[in-house]
């Protein structure tokens, strides 16, 4: 049960922030400290991977790891 709440709660977030980071960039103060520190591109791509892409990524595995075990 813990891996199907964690799941859904990591996929919503993931997600949220790709919607966020389209509609309100400006929403995401850290984005704009690590493009400064490691330049637009990287500092883009950095924010996007560590809080985007990780949870959506966690979320499937844990909703995979839960649905998999119910059979």
């Amino acid at each position: 049960m813990t891996d199907l709440v964690l799941g859904i709660i990591c996929v919503l977030y993931g997600v949220f922030t790709v919607i966020a980071r389209i509609i309100k960039p400006e929403m995401f103060s850290k984005l704009e400290r690590m493009k400064e520190a490691y330049g637009e591109k990287a500092g883009y791509a950095i924010h996007l991977v560590s809080y985007s892409l990780i949870p959506i990524g966690t979320g499937a595995y844990l909703l995979y790891r839960y649905f998999i075990s119910q059979e």
